[in-house]
């Protein structure tokens, strides 16, 4: 199962990115960035989140080092709201997001910044 979703994300990274929301933390150190990426005929639309920099430009093509969702074959919306987040401090995020969102990459802490989740 593991393999199939590197594999998926292999394919996922071939998609253009659009970028959907950007939040700093307090110390304007660190931002998180919300973005979708197209899918294609086999693949559907992701969203993901990456945590970087203050200055980092996201790139067309990369895929989040963060957080990874998809649709689930539309079991779940994947619009802005399907996808929020706050910084907590500025070592700490939370991503809050819809339940019925498939997951890919989940990772709990990218850097020195700590990634809490809450389904909803």
């Amino acid at each position: 199962m593991i393999l199939s979703a590197v594999s998926c994300f292999e394919i996922l990274g071939i998609g253009d990115n659009s970028v959907l929301k950007e939040v700093y933390n307090s110390q304007g150190s660190k931002k998180a960035i919300l973005f979708s990426k197209e899918g294609n005929a086999t693949v559907d639309l992701s969203l993901q989140v990456t945590v970087t920099g203050y200055d980092y430009k996201l790139s067309e093509k990369e895929t989040g080092n963060t957080f990874t969702v998809d649709s689930d074959h539309n079991a779940a919306k994947q619009d802005t709201g399907s996808i929020d987040f706050n910084w907590l401090s500025n070592d700490s995020l939370q991503i809050e997001y819809d339940n019925k969102l498939r997951v890919f990459i989940q990772q709990m802490k990218i850097d020195d910044v700590t990634i809490l989740y809450k389904k909803r």
